[in-house]
């Protein structure tokens, strides 16, 4: 039984150390944002929900560290409402398209021997708003935005991100919503809150972060198996000789011996 354990905490531990990100992502993504609003004096205006898509390179520091750019699109059904009058549909309703341009750290949680890997981040940059096919005006805003996801690698160089994201555009002066020459009146600021989720896959395109200890080579690993397999030791010896550092050794040995306590 114990050399049961041994063989499988082995295995997970060659198998596992691998999952360890590239210093370039590339991850296009797709997903859905929720309908927001925001308030007028005497109106509000609604952008519906819709399905976002987009991409994002990320430049990874280290395991736990990197730094996002980011671009969002979304295209919109955009509305002004009076207030108390649902019935009356809207004043005016056009389509919109909101292109997200940010960019913000990445804070990552990895956990040893795991694919996954749980990450938050803060994002700045720009909001432009690109209305049609009526009116071809545009009017560009500053942006703030949060995210928090979880990254899953089959390997380091591909795996999956799930991840939800709050982006708000700020605006002192007016959001155009509608026909685009009519807008909100108001003298201060207003914020709109757009919610959504979105999937996402992770191509790694950069040489591999630093992981710690580097893992052990293939034929060091079977033939540290096969030594503690089996009896005689024997057979071991009459496979191909392969060299196996100490440090190998003690990884292998520290790591085994902590998982079967």
């Amino acid at each position: 039984m114990r050399k049961l354990l041994i063989l499988l905490s082995t295995v997970v531990l060659f198998a596992t150390r691998s999952f360890a990100q590239t210093s370039i992502e590339f991850i296009p993504s797709g997903g859905y944002t929720f309908p927001s609003e925001v308030n007028f004096y005497d109106t509000y205006g609604r952008i519906e929900g819709v399905a976002n898509w987009g991409g994002s390179l990320q430049f990874n520091v280290n395991r736990n560290f990197g730094l996002e750019l980011m671009y969002n699109r979304m295209d919109a059904q955009s509305g002004i409402y009076h207030y108390g009058y649902p019935n009356d549909g809207p004043i005016s309703r056009q389509q919109v398209g909101i292109n997200y341009i940010m960019a913000g750290p990445v804070q990552s949680i990895s956990f040893p021997g795991s694919p996954v890997h749980l990450f938050l981040g803060a994002m700045m940059g720009a909001a432009i708003f690109s209305p049609g096919p009526a009116d071809y005006s545009s009017n560009t805003k500053f942006a703030w935005g949060v995210q928090a996801g979880t990254n899953v690698y089959v390997s380091p160089r591909l795996g999956l991100r799930l991840k939800a994201q709050l982006l708000s555009p700020v605006d002192g002066g007016g959001f155009y919503f509608g026909s685009f020459g009519y807008g909100g009146a108001v003298t201060t600021y207003s914020s709109l809150y757009q919610f959504g989720f979105s999937a996402g896959l992770i191509i790694g395109i950069g040489t591999k972060t630093q992981t710690g200890d580097p893992a052990p080579s293939s034929a060091a690993t079977t033939r540290i198996l096969l030594q503690t397999l089996l009896t005689p030791p024997l057979l071991a010896e009459a496979l191909p000789s392969v060299t196996v550092t100490p440090q190998e050794r003690r990884l292998l040995g520290a790591q085994a011996a902590h998982r079967i306590r």
